[in-house]
């Protein structure tokens, strides 16, 4: 099949500090370590929070997922590794609407519905992605029965699928800093600004956050569109492309910043963790992070918590009112705070 790639109409909101209302207060969280039975994180890169049902994707375990009982501070082993008709290879990240929640398998390119019992978290494998890029590698879905992918393209942003996997049309155009940057071809620009995507719990709005610079983006979703709302662009990244026949990379300048480690959402807000640090100051330490801002929809900056502990990944209740988070505190352990 002939695949027209169409360019989305984004103009892009080169964000001041002063738009970015960088001044609002900053609020101390106080995190407490929740002492879960058998539970033991290796590397968590995402979080699901159902009621008192908590999954946290650990690409360390020998399962896909850590499922806590809020309540009773239990923890269970889920989702099995392998290629059978009932396994998984790779998680790509969660996704969680008003009427659904599961998680897509970047490598099987599928998504899962997501169902908790008393007894058991089912995962039902629901929609195959055949006709999306290789390289795809994170899923939201939309209000309009449709989804958004996002990966390193040829050309393009996002795909968007409709409710079988069919690619509708591939729209966006990847960043750039100025005209001779957007020369490099954009599969080498897509490898510099990797990022996350997360929809609203009503489906209707995007956000994209990059990890590789200080760069977030609000979006208004449609069934055969995604409009750019607003953005805050702080820095761009140095880099070196590299492509040839057999690859594709771009090499990272240590000194970049790095931006947006994960992302949380609500009906009011988005919360993103942010770094601000390079690895050439933190190392390792730099893909964590100790602050969180909070937008709302039309993104604008509303707060900013600020903690001591660094934080992997993290999730909120849907009220507002409550944060969990994996940390590094002696090991990377599950936490607590209340919000303001």
């Amino acid at each position: 099949m002939k695949l027209k790639l169409l360019s989305l109409n984004l103009i892009l909101l080169f964000a001041s500090c002063s738009n970015c209302r960088m001044d609002v207060k900053e609020i101390p969280l106080t995190f407490e370590t929740l002492r879960v039975d058998s539970l033991l994180i290796g590397k968590s890169d995402g979080m699901l929070l159902k009621g008192s049902e908590l999954l946290i994707a650990d690409n360390k375990a020998d399962s896909l997922f850590h499922w806590v009982d809020l309540d009773n501070l239990t923890s269970k082993e889920v989702g099995q590794i392998g290629q059978g008709p009932k396994e998984y290879l790779s998680f790509g990240n969660f996704y969680s609407t008003d009427w659904r929640c599961g998680f897509y398998d970047s490598r099987l390119r599928c998504s899962s519905v997501i169902e908790f019992s008393r007894q058991n978290v089912i995962l039902r494998k629901e929609v195959s992605y055949s006709s999306l890029d290789y390289r795809n590698y994170r899923v939201a879905p939309t209000a309009f029965n449709t989804y958004i992918g996002i990966g390193p393209y040829k050309r393009g942003v996002f795909s968007i699928v409709d409710s079988v996997g069919t690619l509708i049309k591939v729209v966006g155009e990847q960043p750039y800093r100025d005209e001779t940057e957007r020369k490099i071809p954009e599969l080498a620009r897509a490898m510099a600004y990797q990022g996350y995507i997360v929809t609203s719990p009503a489906g209707d709005r995007l956000v994209h956050a990059i990890y590789t610079s200080p760069m977030i983006y609000f979006y208004k979703v449609s069934s055969t569109d995604i409009t750019l709302v607003n953005s805050v662009i702080e820095s761009y990244p140095e880099y070196r492309p590299e492509l040839d026949d057999n690859s594709y990379a771009s090499a990272m300048n240590r000194k970049n910043k790095l931006g947006y480690m994960a992302l949380a959402v609500t009906d009011k807000y988005v919360y993103a963790l942010f770094s601000g640090q390079s690895t050439e100051e933190a190392g390792l330490s730099a893909f964590c992070g100790s602050v969180i801002r909070v937008y709302d929809w039309e993104g604008v900056l509303q707060k900013v918590y600020t903690s001591n502990t660094d934080m992997t990944t993290f999730c909120v209740s849907p009220d507002d009112r409550t944060i969990y988070a994996v940390g590094l505190v002696e090991d990377y352990e599950l936490l607590k705070a209340e919000l303001e």
